[in-house]
């Protein structure tokens, strides 16, 4: 399947600055991460280029009937459409959650989350950071709207950025690991990989709840001497990834906000 989408794609023109709108639904009813099925899983190298960013959702219904006979995996249909410029089209605002503008992303690129989840800590700490709703739980909805401020050196693609930015952003609004040996071995394990910071830096923030918290359990899981990042990301129902060529600075910033989700009626 994901080589038949990867074919089909190749084929879409995009001007430069387009949007690419993505649409998931399934009969498989249980919990996923709709933009990791419609775009990281498919590879950034297979969108197309000059996209100014990308718009994902997953539709809270199942698809309609397909017009030709077509097999199930493992007894599901999945159904996935792509277009430029689209919008989502069953869900619609319902309050703001949590709202930043231009969070420096100090530390570089490593194809993990953890970039991006200590710079929205750092700027919470700095008070850069409002979050709106401290009390949202449970298993609401919610969504994200995400924009980059790329310096020269970009980043240029949204598709190869888009899981582990939304990931980051999603964790630090998690609840922390409190003050205890699992904090401290979180730290053990994270801080050789972030220079310039210290264990116990990093240590505060895994233990601490700032900003929000907004999700809960925590999303910092130690096991075996690893770290995983973990944020409940199958929640975020629609969102949004933008990049613009207009850093401050000599780091790429992020803008955006949280918000929850109201699904539109039909």
């Amino acid at each position: 399947m994901a080589a038949d989408l990867r074919k089909a794609l190749a084929g879409l023109l995009a001007s430069p600055g387009a949007v690419l709108a993505g649409r998931y639904m399934s009969t498989d009813r249980s919990s996923c991460d709709a933009e990791n099925r419609l775009f990281t899983n498919l590879g950034a190298a297979g969108f197309p280029v000059g996209l100014a960013g990308i718009r994902f959702e997953r539709g809270p219904g199942v698809p309609l009937p397909a017009p030709v006979l077509i097999a199930r995996v493992a007894g599901h249909l999945y159904y996935y459409r792509y277009r430029l410029g689209g919008v989502w089209e069953s869900w619609a605002l319902a309050g703001v959650l949590a709202r930043w503008s231009r969070v420096a992303r100090t530390f570089a690129d490593d194809g993990s989350c953890r970039p991006v989840w200590l710079a929205m800590k750092l700027a919470a700490a700095a008070g850069q950071v409002e979050v709106l709703a401290p009390g949202f739980s449970g298993t609401a909805p919610f969504g994200i709207r995400a924009v980059v401020h790329a310096t020269a050196r970009g980043p240029r693609r949204a598709a190869s950025i888009s899981e582990t930015l939304i990931d980051g952003i999603i964790a630090a609004f998690h609840v922390g690991l409190g003050n205890g040996p699992s904090a401290a071995a979180a730290a053990a394990v994270l801080a050789p990989r972030l220079p310039g910071m210290t264990a116990a830096e990093v240590e505060a923030f895994a233990a601490g709840s700032v900003p929000g918290p907004l999700f809960a359990p925590p999303a910092l899981r130690v096991k075996d001497g690893y770290v995983q990042i973990s944020p409940c990301d199958e929640r975020c129902q629609a969102g949004e990834v933008i990049i613009q060529p207009d850093a401050h600075g000599q780091f790429p910033e992020i803008s955006g906000e949280l918000f929850a989700l109201q699904q539109v009626p039909g």
